[in-house]
């Protein structure tokens, strides 16, 4: 929905000019037929705006919530300001921005661990370019700092040798993307939808020959140019005060001098003179459509009548397409409809993946014919009036986000980068509630009756820098860490047993219930893998008294959104709802989590999905490795070594008949919990609960025997070809203790450090220093009983035996070759405590960490507890239990690529038997 907006699932709803009142009144439901009145200031985010002399735009939203800031920076570049020839600049830009800098001559990424900051990161588009980073309030000012050193004093820091190492980074962070499933399609529509000189003709990342002839001197003049504080808005949300806010941004970036004015070219679409044809070949296990419409700009009011539009045709089951080809004629097992909009023009994009055995072209006809009919008629005020209030409930969810990508300090950077006010969001968000079906049909009808594009497979005032008596060598000293609150753990038991968790939190009218049983993949017999996550797959497709469309509809007409996964070890139905509407969301989800009537065409079609996900899945390395490396470690038969999803055979076996037995064993009150979280009480929430699932029929589930395996002895290595891959996928692992252990949170520090961030010593060794890889990770398995420590590391193809050298080195200095002391004990906790003050801001992070106590039976004062007992960890518990946990002598590796290329080094190594593995993970006769 709103893709216009810019607003991700998690974001924020949009705020008013100057300061707007912190409280309003949410909108009314509306009737089917005619709009909600929109209340503007229900959405809105209050703010202050201030303009420093030098140009630099400083947005302030204040809210004492949790002693945490958003911290978002917005520039005003992207792919749109490069020429043809020198392009990917902006973005490999932004990764020089992690650097370091003149006055701070130490990575970024290093400083923000250090200080505890939380939800970080960098991006780039063809229109500009941000930066965030949610800080505790006592780091605001260390933080402000550095981000003032990397706009004004970067271009002298810049060397050849930074220069040389980034530009391997993102050519490798382009080989990831182009390595997979469909991860060429981009680069080819926009050069046949744009003209030859058009700015998005070509990718925000760049071509690898622009980026190889890119030099010192072009690097240094793009930055001069467009980096400078009169180009650049920056929005702080949080704990903060407009006066103090205004008080340090002054200190650190009124001296900054300003950029030379920029030209900006306001709009260009292209129009196509025809329809234009593509046909590409991948390594897909599914064949896609791809159909594109030129569509108005971001600007444009238009543009939410086609993201209303898009909402209408796909996106939810009972939407167009999804119902014709998905539900209905079961021709694909996926279908999408959005907007990708951008500043100088948007796309409208439809994209359906067609179901294997399908002819691609009967799919177009269905996609043309239900285009078509929706064109000439029209959405029915029905319609637009389920996707509103979806919509709406989207952006009350959104309310707790304060920084971070879509929070709140994204949309007033976003609104007034692109739209010349902080809240030119409410302007946008004001169509879309008010548009009516025949505006929605007339908008549509002029941009989508227009030649498309299918593929199968923007004055300047006098500006001074202030006088500045700033010392920027004198690094600002961080704060104490603030306290961390987690709310007490109330406890309740309904009449059947059924027991309830509930963890309050009054910050947006919103309530989480997550029904807990403890099933879980473990629950699933080797033959029949799979069954558990397809049975809570169709928990949600019909009821007893309510098909998989009335069920649907019902949840949106109340905001609310149910779904449901099984884990390893607990199978969770989980509600999403408004505070007004709970008792009424309770009642739709106890209907589908305890009558599923698993109808047999949902039944068929799920499968079907199921299926075709299994191929997805092994047509992707990580994933594939993913899939092979339990039955690796734990074996086949145990209740931890099969892949979540099963097996193509054990899934095409099951039947009606399994699911609805497997349920019945399961799905016992006795074997589960409620956990519930957000704007209630206990008072409110139990006679709710009580009246939806207080009928259940009282009982227990089975045991799920778990045995501990016998460590391996010796290594093994096993070798999954995927011929003319650019990346290698390494996997390293072995088995470790199982949960409830003495050093269990002294290794949380200690995975921290080896894989778990992005200045981690893995990420270090093989992203950072020798830009072989654009990411890699280390980590124990979160299951219930015995974990597993593996390491992933996709790494470019030439260099597969050298990496794998380099992880058994970090491996064994884990283990205590290399142990955790000093500046580096120093600095990860600092990381694990400071950042703790944003871990649980939202209702999902509390509902998480209530599950995470559910699974492993931790007690009440764990999470109250849990910053002072990780504060008092010392160097010599986490060199114990590094010790304990991590067994160099063990690991099993696993290793996919192209083995013509790899196979040979990998042999010389002399590391122990080698086997080749199908994509099933079975042995392949040797050669």
């Amino acid at each position: 929905m709103l893709l216009a907006l810019g607003l991700a699932a998690s974001a924020l709803p949009p705020l008013a000019v100057g300061a707007a009142p912190a409280a309003a009144s949410r909108p009314a439901a509306s009737a089917p037929a005619q709009p909600a009145a929109f209340e503007r200031q229900a959405y809105a985010i209050p703010y202050k705006k201030f303009v420093l002399q030098n140009g630099l735009t400083l947005l302030v939203h204040e809210d004492h919530n949790v002693p945490v800031v958003g911290v978002n920076i917005w520039y005003h570049v992207g792919s749109r300001n490069e020429k043809r020839g020198k392009t990917g600049f902006a973005h490999l830009f932004e990764h020089f921005f992690f650097n370091g800098s003149e006055n701070h001559p130490h990575g970024f990424r290093e400083a923000m661990d250090d200080l505890g900051a939380n939800n970080r990161n960098g991006t780039t588009n063809g229109d500009r370019t941000n930066f965030f980073e949610d800080v505790p309030v006592s780091a605001l000012e260390r933080t402000l700092y550095l981000e003032a050193d990397r706009m004004g004093f970067l271009g002298n820091y810049i060397s050849k040798e930074m220069l040389e190492r980034e530009r391997g980074v993102v050519q490798n962070e382009k080989r990831q993307g182009e390595n997979q499933p469909y991860g060429r399609v981009h680069l080819e529509q926009v050069a046949r939808m744009y003209p030859y000189s058009h700015p998005y003709s070509w990718s925000t990342i760049g071509s690898m020959d622009d980026l190889n002839a890119a030099s010192l001197d072009d690097i240094k003049e793009w930055y001069r140019t467009y980096y400078g504080p009169n180009n650049a808005v920056i929005a702080l949300a949080g704990d903060i005060t407009p006066e103090r806010a205004l008080e340090l941004v002054k200190k650190y970036f009124d001296s900054i001098p300003p950029g030379p004015p920029l030209p900006r070219t306001e709009t260009w679409i292209p129009a196509l003179d025809r329809n234009i044809r593509d046909e590409m070949e991948d390594r897909v296990p599914q064949q896609r459509i791809y159909r594109s419409y030129h569509a108005p700009a971001w600007k444009d009011a238009s543009l939410q009548h086609l993201a209303l539009f898009a909402d209408v045709l796909a996106g939810s089951k009972s939407a167009r397409l999804d119902k014709r080809l998905v539900y209905e004629k079961g021709l694909a097992t996926s279908v999408h409809a959005g907007i990708d909009d951008n500043e100088l023009g948007s796309t409208f994009n439809i994209v359906a993946t067609v179901k294997p055995g399908i002819d691609p072209a009967l799919v177009e006809r269905e996609i043309d014919a239900v285009l078509n009919e929706l064109l000439a008629q029209g959405p029915a005020p029905a319609e637009l009036a389920r996707t509103r209030a979806a919509t709406l409930a989207k952006f009350a969810r959104g309310l707790e986000r304060l920084g971070g990508f879509g929070g709140r300090a994204d949309v007033l950077a976003q609104s007034m980068t692109y739209g010349g006010k902080p809240d030119a969001y409410l302007d946008q968000l004001d169509v879309y509630a008010k548009a009516t079906p025949a505006e929605v049909k007339a908008t549509a009808g002029q941009w989508l009756r227009a030649h498309h594009y299918t593929m199968t497979v923007k004055p300047f005032a006098k500006l001074a820098a202030a006088k500045s008596e700033v010392d920027r060598k004198v690094l600002p000293a961080l704060g104490q860490a603030p306290d961390v609150k987690f709310p007490a753990i109330q406890r309740a038991t309904l009449s059947n047993g059924l027991k309830v968790l509930l963890l309050e939190r009054h910050s947006a009218p919103i309530v989480n219930v997550a029904l807990a049983v403890d099933a879980g993949t473990a629950s699933d017999t080797p033959a029949k893998a799979g069954l558990a996550a397809l049975t809570l797959d169709l928990l949600d497709k019909g009821t007893a008294t309510r098909n998989a469309f009335q069920l649907s509809d019902e949840l949106e007409s109340l905001g609310a959104q149910l779904e449901t996964r099984s884990g390893s070890d607990l199978s969770i139905v989980r509600l999403q709802a408004t505070a007004a509407k709970l008792p009424a969301a309770l009642q739709l989800m106890a209907d589908a989590a305890l009558h599923p009537a698993f109808p047999a065409d949902q039944f068929t079609l799920q499968k079907q999905r199921r299926l075709a996900g299994i191929a997805q899945e092994k047509a992707q390395p990580n994933a594939l490795a993913m899939r092979v490396l339990p039955g690796l470690l734990y074996g086949s038969a145990h209740a931890y070594g099969k892949p979540a999803s099963g097996y193509e055979t054990s899934v095409q076996g099951l039947t009606r008949t399994d699911l609805q037995t497997w349920h019945a064993a399961w799905f016992r009150p006795g074997s589960a919990t409620l956990v519930v979280s957000g704007d209630t009480t206990l008072a409110q929430a139990l006679p709710a609960l009580e009246a939806a699932f207080g009928r259940w029929q009282a009982g227990s589930a089975p045991s799920k025997p778990a045995p501990a395996v016998q460590a391996n002895q010796g290594k093994r290595l096993f070798l999954i070809d995927k011929p003319d891959a650019p990346q290698s996928t390494i996997v390293a692992a072995h088995l470790a203790q199982l949960q409830g252990q003495p050093e269990d949170l002294a290794m949380e520090p200690v995975m921290q450090n080896f894989g778990g961030m992005a200045t981690s010593r893995l990420n270090r060794n093989l992203r950072l220093d020798k830009h072989w890889s654009y990411g890699t990770s280390g980590q124990l398995s979160a299951v219930r009983g015995q974990r597993a420590f593996m390491v992933v590391a996709p790494v470019q193809t030439d260099k597969t035996r050298e990496a794998m050298q380099e992880v058994a080195k970090e491996v064994r200095g884990a283990a205590g070759a290399r142990p955790l002391a000093g500046e580096e004990y120093g600095s990860i906790m600092r990381n694990m405590t400071a950042r703790l003050a944003g871990r649980f801001e939202t209702i999902n992070a509390l509902e998480n960490a209530a599950l995470n106590s559910v699974n492993l039976g931790l007690d009440d004062a764990y999470w109250p507890s849990y910053a002072a007992r990780m504060r008092a960890l010392n160097e010599g518990q986490l060199a114990g239990a590094a010790a304990k946990f991590i067994r160099p002598d063990e690991l099993v590796w696993l290793v996919i690529g192209d083995l013509r290329k790899i196979e040979p080094g990998i042999r010389e190594l002399g590391w122990g038997e080698v086997t080749l593995l199908d994509a099933d993970g079975q042995p392949l006769p040797q050669r």
